[in-house]
């Protein structure tokens, strides 16, 4: 579910602000989550946004970072970075395929592309948030059930307003408008991908309040249900200090960061 509010967050308007700060704080739970893993489990997000210049930290449950992501997205690197340890790797920012790569993919490997319908209301509600008015947008994604998958069922539940996103990734433009990135779905897995058949408005703009819940199906046994409630807690559009997209003195690299070879991105190989 994680990377549905990821992919969330990079979907964005044309509205542009020279710097922007977003806080986050995300709640998950799990109808099956180990005896030993907390659930519902907390965390917080602070992301920075200055220019071609991203930074996003990582709070866990408190309020000191326990680790940091950079990216220049001039250059489409970054660095990973462990503030503990004081060590940091290399890394290449994610790449987004474009809808005409996305195609011949699905001509060339027809197995490997599931029809998925997904659907947009308005439901017509205003709130305000940061002295913006937000746009109530539900959207319920299905993946019907098949000889190989049972399917499931996504719904994100959102509240959103006009604002530039933080974009950690460093995203393309048609990443904002094509409708396989602005409406996510983890029903399926890699090396399948969804063919989106989308019906209502898209759910562009800013996320400030949303809930993501997946329910999986399963052949013999009761459904499972993953929640993801994520909350802004802040945001600003303040200038940014141009340290905080620097990299700390006196840290030393270590290839080995977080399982990964300097180079490789964070998400993939």
């Amino acid at each position: 579910m994680y990377r549905i509010l990821v992919a969330l967050l990079l979907v964005g308007c044309a509205i542009s602000h020279a710097d922007m700060m977003i806080k986050t704080r995300t709640v998950s739970s799990d109808t099956e989550a180990a005896p030993n893993v907390q659930n519902p489990s907390e965390h917080r997000e602070i992301r920075y946004r200055s220019g071609a210049m991203r930074r996003e930290d990582s709070l866990g449950q408190g309020v000191k970072v326990i680790f940091s992501r950079t990216a220049d997205c001039n250059t489409k690197t970054g660095f990973l970075i462990d503030p503990g340890a004081r060590e940091y790797r290399s890394y290449r920012t994610v790449r987004f395929p474009t809808i005409a790569q996305l195609d011949e993919y699905r001509q060339k490997n027809p197995q490997n592309s599931v029809q998925v319908e997904s659907k947009t209301i308005d439901t017509g509600e205003r709130k305000t948030f940061f002295g913006q008015t937000a746009k109530h947008l539900i959207t319920t994604t299905i993946r019907s059930a098949d000889d190989e998958n049972p399917g499931g069922e996504e719904t994100i539940d959102g509240w959103y307003i006009e604002h530039e996103m933080p974009d950690t990734n460093c995203a393309p433009d048609y990443v904002r408008t094509e409708t396989y990135y602005v409406v996510p779905t983890t029903l399926v897995d890699f090396p399948q991908i969804p063919h989106l058949h989308h019906t209502g408005p898209l759910p562009t703009g800013l996320a400030v309040k949303v809930i993501a819940t997946r329910k999986i199906l399963r052949k013999g046994l009761p459904s499972r249900t993953i929640t993801v409630d994520e909350t802004v807690e802040e945001l600003s559009d303040s200038p940014l200090d141009p340290s905080l997209f620097e990299m700390p003195s006196g840290f030393r690299e270590n290839p080995e960061l977080l399982g990964g070879r300097s180079g490789s991105s964070p998400t993939g190989p």
